[in-house]
């Protein structure tokens, strides 16, 4: 479970940070087309991770994500959002957007729970509707971010791009003892 866990964070941050360039070098059109976040985004990726992801439990809506600041400052959240992503990519669903100023201590999670689920009553915000227990993705991302292709990461230079979580922890792993 650890080493999912794991190679979850090491992926989303590869993902985040691709999105994050995407928008920034996004087409004038799409730009128009896509709501602009209500904040510019100043912290590093690499500090906020998805810590803890649960599809199910006693019913099928006890269900939540856990955002964490793992960095050793503040991270304000206004312009960012969780979304879930079904496994075909084809559905992209909204469960959390901060527009305000909300700031994460290094060190606190933040909790998004199914409204109608058990974790409802500890959690931060809450949501409708649910994640697929069979597949999918929980991403953290800038309000409206795009998604991230094999060419698109080629375009911008990027370090690596991985279709899966495995994949990508495997090539940041390489990457890191390569840059030591």
């Amino acid at each position: 479970m650890e080493r999912a866990r794991a190679a979850a964070a090491v992926a989303l941050f590869a993902l985040l940070l691709a999105a994050t360039a995407a928008l920034a070098v996004a087409a004038p059109t799409l730009r128009e087309s896509v709501p602009a976040p209500a904040a510019l985004v100043g912290w590093p990726p690499a500090t906020l991770v998805v810590t803890e992801v649960q599809t199910a439990g006693a019913s099928a809506s006890d269900e939540f994500a856990e955002i964490g600041n793992m960095g050793p400052t503040s991270v304000d959240l206004a312009g960012l959002e969780i979304v879930y992503v079904t496994s075909t990519g084809g559905t992209v669903t909204r469960k959390a957007a901060w527009t305000e100023p909300l700031l994460l201590e290094p060190g606190r999670h933040i909790v998004v729970a199914n409204t109608t689920g058990a974790y409802a009553i500890v959690a931060d915000l809450t949501y409708s509707g649910g994640f697929a227990a069979t597949g999918g993705a929980i991403v953290l991302r800038v309000i409206g971010g795009a998604p991230v292709t094999a060419r698109f990461a080629r375009e911008i230079g990027a370090d690596c791009y991985a279709a899966t979580a495995i994949e990508a922890a495997q090539q940041l792993r390489e990457i890191a003892r390569a840059r030591r």
